[in-house]
Formats: C-alpha cells, structure tokens, sequence
C-alpha cells in the first residue's frame, strides 16, 4: 500500500510538472544584427532564465532592422530588437510597438580603419568617407551625429552605404572608404587578427540616445501582455546573470557573435555592461534625440510626436531633467 502511495504520488508530480512545461508560452523574438548586448537572449537560454519565468524562447538573427520590422509586421515574430532609429517604422505603419529601451549610449558601434590608415583620432575624420550598413540606419545616424557634434554640419563627415559587414571590409582595403562603422566585438576581433585598427567607439561621443530598444507585435499586447512583462522579467535577470558570471556572458557572446572569446571578452565591458539599461524606461531627452535623427536621417519627413512613438505600459516613466 506504502509503495502504491509513492507511486501515485510520483505519477502527481510527473502530471504537475508535464502541465508546467505545457504552460510556457511560445516566444518568437527576433535581433537586427548581432550586437553582444542581445546576446543576452541566448545567455537567458544557457542560464535557464526563459523556462523559469514561464516562457519558450526562440530567438532569430536578421540582417539588419529593416528584416526584423518586416518580420514583425508579417507576424512571424512576436518581439523584436531594433534602434531608436527604429522608432520610426510604427509611425509608418509596422504594427508593433516600442515597449522597452534596452540600451542607451551606442557602445556597440565602433570605427574601425586599416592598421596603416593615417587617421589617429576623431579630428582626423573631417572630409572622410566611413561605410555605414544602409541608407537611414543607425550607423549613418552616427556618422552624421559626430559630424555634428565636432562643428562640421551633418555632412561634414560623408556616410557611404555599404551592406554587409564583410563588403564594408572590402571597400575598406580597396580605397572605397576611409573607415568602416563595426559592432564592437567585431572590431575588436579584426584588430586581434591584425586587418584593422578601432578608432573610436561612438558611445564615447554619443552620450544621450536609445541604441537598443525592444518592439511588441500589436497582437501580441492585445492578446497577452503579461508574456511582455514575463519577457522582460527575464531579459533582466539575464543582464543580472552576466554581472554575476562575465565569464560565461562573454563565452555566450562569443559563440552568437562568431568571434573569439578574447575578442568578446575585451568588448564585453565597452559595450554590454555601459549601455545597457538597468530598468527599460525611455529617457525624454534622449527620445528628443531619436525624434530629431529620425528628421536628420531622411527616415521621416517631420518631427514626429514623441507620446507616438513608444508606451510606458511594461516600464518604469522616468521624468524629464528640469
């Protein structure tokens, strides 16, 4: 009778725990690009921080922010990371909103040149041509902010589209341009190989922006919210995990990004551990700046309105500085 009990009460916990797993809810998140600071989607897969807040993770890398929007609107994605840039894509019609700002400074872009290139520092940059992904991206948007800041118009410093990291590389060693703007740990990765040198890290220059920010399918918010907020729950304690293990966040963005483990873990500061936002809350001045680039970049005819361009819903409100 004793082991008939335990059996049954082993059947009962086999049937809790199957009905548990059962109950996860299915996420399909998608990534523009490979910034080392997403790689914390993976990290919350290898902590098993995603099962533990009662969700399925998938994630999917797409080639650039453009991808993920259209992945977005076709519905074969539930959330998806873009830029601040990408602000602009709700305006124009991409049902999704953004409900978290992830990151701040762009830490994640940095400006590599060829080891013999004469420029040493960011006033050697006046005049010069540095490969950017796409028309209306986050890297032109940079290339034209420093431009600004150093006093030199938005065109002081001539952004020229050039695709893929690796066809920026080869316009880089043909003479086509002068810099190429990179994530950060694959700078670091070609200047251990020796094909490079890293200049600059925008973020050092760039002190007020949402580089990282996460979009809900509007569906998605409609029908389950609390999968928004269970999300996000997670992705923090993800970012809490790398604090207490760089180790192991660093091998996790190594593997993701297809670079070194040195090479991550020489960016891993520069770029994750700076940049990252502690809460998501959405900085008023720093949506001043993404309203005024989304005019700069040709993105959006007009200044857009900033209460239409992101919810406070899932985040805390952070009030504007007096």
């Amino acid at each position: 009778m004793v082991l008939l009990h335990r059996a049954l009460l082993l059947v009962v916990a086999l049937l809790i725990g199957s009905s548990a797993a059962g109950a996860q809810t299915h996420l399909n998140v998608g990534k523009s690009g490979g910034p080392l600071l997403l790689s914390l989607v993976e990290l919350g897969q290898e902590a098993k921080i995603w099962p533990s807040v009662g969700l399925d993770v998938q994630s999917t890398e797409f080639a650039g922010e453009a991808k993920t929007m259209q992945a977005l609107a076709a519905g074969a994605i539930d959330l998806g990371f873009g830029s601040g840039i990408g602000l602009a894509f709700p305006v124009k019609g991409v049902p999704a909103t953004a409900v978290a700002a992830v990151s701040n400074p762009p830490n994640m872009l940095a400006l590599i040149v060829l080891p013999q290139s004469p420029i040493k520092t960011v006033a050697d940059l006046k005049g010069k041509t540095l490969g950017v992904s796409t028309v209306g991206s986050l890297t032109e948007w940079v290339v034209k902010e420093l431009s600004r800041q150093q006093g030199w118009g938005v065109d002081g410093i001539r952004p020229l589209p050039v695709g893929t990291p690796t066809d920026g590389f080869a316009a880089l060693v043909t003479g086509q341009i002068d810099g190429e703007v990179l994530g950060v740990g694959a700078a670091y990765e070609n200047q251990n190989q020796g094909r490079s040198r890293l200049v600059l890290t925008f973020g050092n220059y760039i002190k007020t922006f949402h580089a990282n920010v996460l979009y809900a399918a509007n569906t998605l918010i409609a029908k389950d919210p609390d999968a928004i907020e269970r999300f996000l729950k997670g992705w923090f304690e993800a970012l809490a995990y790398a604090h207490k293990r760089p180790d192991i966040a660093a091998k996790v963005a190594a593997q993701t990004a297809h670079i070194s483990d040195k090479a991550a873990q020489e960016a891993y500061d520069t770029e994750v551990f700076s940049m990252a936002s502690k809460d998501g809350a959405f900085d008023p001045a720093a949506i001043e700046v993404v309203r005024r680039a989304l005019k700069e970049t040709g993105v959006l005819a007009d200044v857009p309105p900033a209460d239409k361009l992101y919810s406070t819903r899932f985040v805390p409100v952070k009030a504007a500085s007096p």
